[in-house]
């Protein structure tokens, strides 16, 4: 008997200790998974290089996703009082988007895309936007510098491929900051306009030879807002990469985002959706489908300072970056952090205004922009992140506001501004 008690008891104890030994195995594995999965996490986030976010916080975005306003009944009468300022103005076309605490909040359309056959402005409709393409160069170029492909304080000779000097200054470098920022003393020269009409043509080493593209300003001294600056921008980024900075900008921005957009309508994959740009010097749907441009790669100088073509809700979920630590407004990572803070960075701005006199009692970063009688403005509260873009087509072009904006956008801005 007490053999068989015996022979039970040592079975168990074998039993018991394998099944110990399987316990310990797993709660080992997991440790070693989590340890791993821990590292993994942090690495990403601490290189912040792809181009969405993790999938918890893609999740934890959709979940913040605010109701669009036009879902409620308190939008009829704020829509009201808009399409008053747009009729006050005589415009044949705006569209808006809102962004609240960094997310898409609201859109608003009035008027025509197109007169003849008539074509009603929708969220979709696709405005060429002159300026404000600015910020989608910022980001390609951003990009390239978080790859250790660039860098902002570089000599531009070194990327351009031949010595740029402003002969007033020709032992100060000019940098890929001072270009974005319009403190280069690169200038919109009479050639440089004359180039851009004619798709380009001559040669930025040609341009840059030329005494008339440089102020007597003393490169990193003094802001002068020019396009020539920030299109050498999309020269540099394709002489670093060797691709085209369509394909760039696609590669970065819109095809993250699942955005529809071009620097030339032709470009776009529904340019059905095009709209008419009326008023003082219009461009018709037929002019803008038919323009095209062929540069060798790194002569590109005639997109990326106002060419993109873009709906306002698009545009609004890339501008939202500025806001979200690099994240659009639908929570795809574009940028790190640190990339946004530059782009916002009171010594460098990037051309985007510090605007006191657009909201009562807040500092926003604004831009505007106008060409083919189309003005647009967006205007965005970093801190909060409410922001508000708008677009407009055959509208009043007056700024007769201390916020430099033209009064129809700032109009529309003011009324549509998330105050809370």
């Amino acid at each position: 008997m007490y053999a068989l008690v015996n022979s039970v008891y040592i079975d168990f104890m074998k039993r018991t200790s394998y099944l110990i030994i399987l316990l310990c195995f797993v709660i080992a594995f997991s440790s070693c998974n989590l340890v791993k999965n821990k590292k993994n996490t942090q690495e990403a986030f601490d290189n912040e290089t792809t181009l969405t976010v993790t999938t918890t916080e893609k999740e934890s975005a959709t979940e913040k996703t605010l109701p669009l306003l036009n879902e409620t009944p308190e939008f009829e009468p704020l829509k009201t009082e808009v399409d008053n300022i747009c009729n006050n103005y005589g415009a044949t076309a705006v569209q808006a988007a809102v962004i609240k605490g960094g997310k898409l909040y609201c859109t608003y359309e009035f008027g025509t895309a197109q007169k003849e056959p008539l074509k009603a402005v929708i969220p979709d409709t696709k405005f060429r936007i002159a300026s404000l393409s600015k910020l989608v160069t910022d980001i390609v170029f951003m990009r390239l510098c978080e790859e250790g492909l660039a860098d902002l304080n570089g000599d531009i000779s070194t990327y351009l491929g031949f010595t740029v000097r402003n002969p007033h200054y020709p032992e100060k470098i000019i940098t890929p900051a001072m270009l974005m920022s319009h403190m280069s003393s690169i200038i919109d020269s009479s050639q440089f306009l004359n180039s851009r009409l004619n798709g380009s043509d001559t040669a930025i080493e040609t341009l840059l030879s030329s005494n008339s593209s440089y102020s007597y300003s003393e490169p990193g001294a003094n802001y002068s807002y020019s396009n020539f600056s920030v299109a050498l921008i999309g020269c540099i980024c394709e002489k670093i990469t060797n691709e085209s900075f369509e394909k760039l900008a696609d590669k970065y921005v819109f095809t993250p985002l699942d955005i529809d957009a071009g620097y030339t309508a032709s470009d776009l994959k529904n340019p059905e959706l095009l709209a008419a740009l009326y008023g003082s010097g219009g461009y018709t749907i037929e002019q803008q489908m038919a323009e095209s441009f062929h540069s060798q790669l790194g002569q590109t100088h005639h997109l990326v300072q106002g060419n993109l073509t873009i709906s306002a809700k698009d545009y609004i979920n890339i501008a939202a970056v500025l806001c979200n630590d690099g994240l659009s407004a639908d929570g795809i990572r574009l940028l790190k952090k640190s990339s946004t803070d530059k782009i916002l960075n009171d010594s460098v701005g990037f051309g985007h205004v510090k605007n006191s006199y657009v909201i009562e009692n807040k500092t926003l970063c604004t831009h505007t922009g106008s060409n083919f009688g189309m003005f647009s403005a967006f205007a965005i509260d970093p801190e909060t992140g409410n922001g508000v873009v708008v677009l407009t087509s055959g509208a009043s072009g007056t700024k007769n506001n201390s916020a430099n904006i033209y009064d129809i956008c700032l109009d529309v801005i003011q009324k549509l501004f998330p105050v809370a």
